[in-house]
């Protein structure tokens, strides 16, 4: 992780040149996001915005797309023109949803691909009065009976699949129930409305700090910096696709200009190591990547791999 962000700092030392010889940008930069104003990838957009402002020396601002599952925001970036001023951000939900609702509407050759420069881990939780103390526990003590687990959206939601592919790994039955935000599946779980939650560790941070909540594992190669203590799923024998992370990244229409997707990626990854930036990703527990436009392009491929084998683990898909 520590060679991915050198080599991002290696790119962002290279960004005042080619940014003056192509004299981009010149203007306000738009970024559009798929949901409304307060969400995380809004949160993220006017953090990273703020910063970017800083690199650039133009406007940046945030216009909220929502609606048609991500629709509304890929069709607004996919009509833009491709010049560079009219970006958006993306998640590990848009490939997911080129696979499903929005098949046939849009495919990755519609866009250009400028940056990753996060992902974050999914971690599953019980109440802190739960009978489980770890993962095993509960897979032993819920063994013949289906436990009810809360998260952000419906069955082929990002946090649906994250909680499956565990879950199948233990051969355990659940019955999902989805909420319209995490936040709203950690009330569900303190209010005793589901047994287990799944959410990124972020909006579950503030809760195992309290002792409110009891964090079981982490779905991640690696443990998390915010839950140091907490083994990842593998480590307690129960092998899962850790890949599966939420990403977010930064795509435009298709037809950028190389170097204009390179002074794009440039500049966004220095504003990711801005003070506002870093303290915002501490606070959140997020991870920090700093992938430019052809490492970004190469993992799309992957990317759409792993959305497939994803939405399979629900039976959703071809």
């Amino acid at each position: 992780m520590r060679q991915i962000i050198a080599a991002g700092l290696g790119a962002v030392l290279t960004f005042s040149a080619p940014a003056l010889a192509q004299d981009f940008p010149t203007k306000t930069i738009e970024i559009v996001v798929q949901n409304a104003p307060g969400g995380a990838s809004d949160i993220f957009a006017r953090t990273l915005a703020r910063s970017a402002e800083e690199v650039f020396g133009q406007p940046v601002i945030v216009v909220n797309r929502a609606g048609g599952g991500g629709a509304a925001q890929m069709a607004a970036v996919k009509a833009a023109a491709p010049d560079g001023y009219t970006i958006g951000v993306n998640t590990l939900s848009h490939f997911t949803a080129m696979l499903t609702n929005l098949q046939g509407v849009f495919a990755p050759e519609d866009f250009s691909w400028i940056a990753q420069v996060q992902q974050d881990a999914h971690v599953l939780f019980v109440r802190e009065d739960s009978p489980y103390q770890d993962f095993g526990a509960l897979v032993e003590g819920q063994a013949d009976t289906p436990l009810a687990v809360g998260g952000y959206g419906a069955v082929g939601s990002i946090a649906n699949i994250a909680t499956r592919l565990v879950t199948d790994s233990a051969e355990l039955s659940v019955d999902w129930v989805g909420y319209d935000s995490s936040t709203e599946a950690i009330t569900g779980l303190l209010g005793g409305h589901v047994q287990m939650a799944v959410a990124n560790p972020g909006p579950v941070l503030d809760f195992a700090r309290a002792g409110r909540v009891r964090i079981l594992g982490v779905l991640s190669e690696e443990r998390s910096p915010a839950f140091p203590d907490v083994p990842t799923f593998a480590e307690q024998g129960f092998e899962s696709n850790a890949e599966w992370q939420q990403i977010r990244g930064i795509y435009g229409p298709a037809g950028i200009p190389d170097d204009i997707r390179q002074i794009l990626a440039d500049g966004l990854i220095a504003a990711t190591q801005t003070e506002e930036f870093q303290r915002y990703q501490d606070e959140t527990a997020i991870e920090g990547l700093a992938y430019g436009p052809a490492e970004y392009a190469e993992r799309v491929e992957a990317m759409m791999d792993l959305a497939r084998e994803g939405l399979a683990s629900v039976g959703i898909g071809n």
